[in-house]
């Protein structure tokens, strides 16, 4: 209602008060690309502002210009809108639905998978008797999840989008079939069995938004990324609440409703997308683009791949996961099980980086593997607004898995709510979440269509939710609670579209790697976050005398034998761990603060103006601030009031 409102107000302001001569198309005057081409103008000619008799005549004064056509000899006329722009407009939105309509279900499998054991989570590691050990179900997915993010923008481009996807779809179809066949005896099959849903899941979720952003102007990847993002939106706030009813009869099911809508998804995607993507790219070197020499087959396609980086990065950061769950809670930080795993995982992490970093062009391992691509695009780390952004991405990993998985366990332990209940109640972070992509798609689409608003407001409201829900746990107030839940969820929803914008507006032509790597970031924000946090509810429960490994507090029904007043304190101990763990994680979106503050700006351009329309061959963006925007706008303020003194 507010777009609309909008529009009609503009339209109102824009329309000329008194017109003169006949009635004509305000969009008849203007010229079109088909046509400044036709005209054979230069980027500096074909600013609209000049009439077209005035720029027929700089084309009769140019001399040595051969074979210009002009418009009769091709059917062009400039009465009325162009007629290629218009069939233009037509295939455009006739691709947008088909690609709309093919990756509906795949990317909503990806958001299902991710949360809809949100409000079964306690109960599954409970029948498993893993009360304690109830982040390794997140880890087991993040981990393989963030490992292979990169991997599968690489793997789009060597074998093509369509085979990627596909192949995506079988290994989250596996997965969900061995995570719903796992006895409770199994914890390990389990956990293979999300590891492959995190494998899978990673593929669908970067191949969307690689399949958003071909063959697009940041204008159009504006409006799918629009709607996909009211899509994800839509599956991670009703995946808790569906995955909470599933529970009622078993958690199991929370798996088996993937299987289905993943094959009618890859049904789907055969006929939808598979005549309108892009096939396997051509195999360059990454330090001066010329292609392989030789035959490029399916072995030399895949020897592109960082394998190397891969490997230290899922041993290093698994045995870090590892040694931080149990440090503390299971054994002393001086204990020699928690201290190995530690420093291998250190050093693993450590080695992966100066792996990454000699994969940079013109060093060691970028000059021996001239076509292997990096894992981890160090360059773009170390630049400005990509760093930024893949720490802003990394908050918002860690508010999405704060509030999806430790706000039920406070349902579920501390207000003893079942796993219906509990996940009807993180509905409440859907409005807010719709909320905030709605903000951002006015922002981005509306007003002021820059990315740089949306994404420092959703870096304050965020850290501002959680630190109130915290206090919120402790008080137990039910609705300020939720209150809470729906503001965070304004701060999450309206960063989500403007920050792959923004990343899209500043490097073009890096799109891939770098929407794998803020994808990576999200997804190791939310692992690092349920470890952190279930690292101090353990030791807090610990040091308050209650043995996190005990047959007693291992699942709900063991706690439901002790004597009513164990039961108080333990859930009393449980809710204080939960509030502790909350205000851990809010010092680190706070620093997100700083973050966005450093960040530049993307505008993005409307029809007629800069980067609405193809110049010389090549379609221009909306400019972009590579500095601080923040710091501009402070500059610029002082020296107004300095003119003014």
């Amino acid at each position: 209602m507010a777009i609309y409102l909008y529009k009609k107000w503009k339209a109102t302001r824009d329309k000329p008060s008194t017109p003169s001569g006949p009635s004509t198309n305000p969009e008849s005057s203007k010229s079109c690309k088909h046509r400044n081409n036709i005209l054979g103008l230069t980027s500096a000619e074909q600013d609209s502002a000049i009439p077209l008799e005035s720029r027929a005549r700089i084309i009769e004064g140019r001399e040595g210009r051969e074979g210009t056509k002009n418009e009769s000899q091709i059917g062009i006329s400039h009465d009325g809108p162009c007629t290629l722009c218009e069939q233009e407009k037509k295939a455009l939105s006739r691709y947008r639905w088909r690609l709309t309509a093919g990756l509906m279900l795949p990317y909503m499998v990806q958001g299902l998978d991710l949360t809809i054991i949100a409000g079964a989570l306690p109960f599954i590691a409970s029948d498993f008797n893993q009360l304690s050990q109830l982040n390794w179900i997140i880890s087991a997915f993040n981990l393989t999840a963030t490992t292979f993010i990169p991997a599968w923008g690489q793997l789009a481009d060597i074998f093509g989008r369509y085979a990627t996807l596909q192949a995506a779809l079988i290994l989250t179809l596996i997965g969900s079939a061995l995570c719903a066949g796992a006895p409770v005896t199994a914890f390990t099959m389990l956990l293979f069995g999300r590891a492959l849903q995190g494998f899978g899941c990673s593929g669908l979720l970067i191949l969307t938004k690689v399949l958003l952003a071909d063959k697009v102007s940041l204008k159009e990847n504006a409006k799918n990324n629009s709607l996909f993002a009211v899509v994800g939106g839509l599956a991670y706030g009703f995946g808790p609440v569906i995955g909470g009813y599933l529970t009622q009869v078993s958690w199991r099911w929370c798996f088996i409703i993937n299987i289905p809508i993943a094959l009618v998804g890859m049904v789907g995607a055969h006929f939808l997308l598979r005549p309108i993507l892009l096939g396997p790219q051509t195999i360059r070197r990454t330090d001066d683009g010329t292609e392989m020499e030789g035959p490029q087959t399916f072995m030399r396609r895949l020897s592109t791949l960082d394998f190397g980086g891969q490997f230290l990065f899922l041993f290093g950061m698994g045995l870090f996961i590892l040694a931080i769950t149990w440090a503390g809670a299971y054994y002393p930080w001086s204990d020699v099980k928690v201290i190995v795993p530690l420093v291998l995982g250190s050093l693993l992490l450590i080695l992966f980086l100066v792996w990454e970093y000699l994969m940079m062009p013109g060093l060691a391992l970028a000059v021996r593997y001239p076509y292997r691509r990096a894992m981890l695009p160090f360059k773009l780390i170390l630049s400005r607004n990509s760093g930024l952004l893949v720490y802003i991405n990394f908050i918002t990993g860690m508010a999405m898995y704060a509030v999806f998985y430790f706000v039920d366990i406070y349902f579920a332990l501390v207000l003893q709510f079942s796993s219906s209940e509990g996940g009807k109640n993180l509905l409440y972070y859907i409005p807010g979440l719709a909320g905030g992509v709605y903000l951002a798609m006015f922002a981005c689409n509306v007003f002021p269509r820059q990315t740089w608003y949306p994404l420092f407001l959703g870096t304050i409201i965020e850290p501002l939710g959680i630190t109130i829900l915290a206090a919120a746990l402790s008080w137990g107030h039910l609705p300020t609670i939720y209150g809470m839940l729906a503001l965070t969820g304004v701060g999450t929803g309206i960063r989500l579209m403007p920050g792959t914008l923004h990343a899209i507006g500043h490097y073009p032509i890096q799109i891939a790697p770098l929407v794998s790597m803020m994808s990576l970031s999200s997804s190791l924000g939310g692992t690092l976050a349920l470890t952190i946090m279930l690292n101090i509810f353990n030791n807090h429960l610990s040091s308050s005398g209650i043995s996190v490994s005990g047959t007693t507090t291992a699942s709900f029904s063991g706690i439901s034998t002790l004597s009513s007043a164990e039961q108080d304190y333990v859930r009393d101990m449980a809710k204080r761990g939960i509030v502790l763990a909350f205000y851990a994680i809010s010092a680190f979106l706070w620093l997100g603060v700083g973050a966005s503050a450093g960040l530049g700006n993307a505008w993005i351009a409307k029809e007629g103006e800069e980067g609405a329309a193809n110049v010389d061959g090549e379609e221009k963006v909306g400019r972009t601030c590579e500095g601080s925007f923040l710091g501009s706008l402070v500059r610029r303020k002082g020296r107004d009031n300095v003119q003014k003194a």
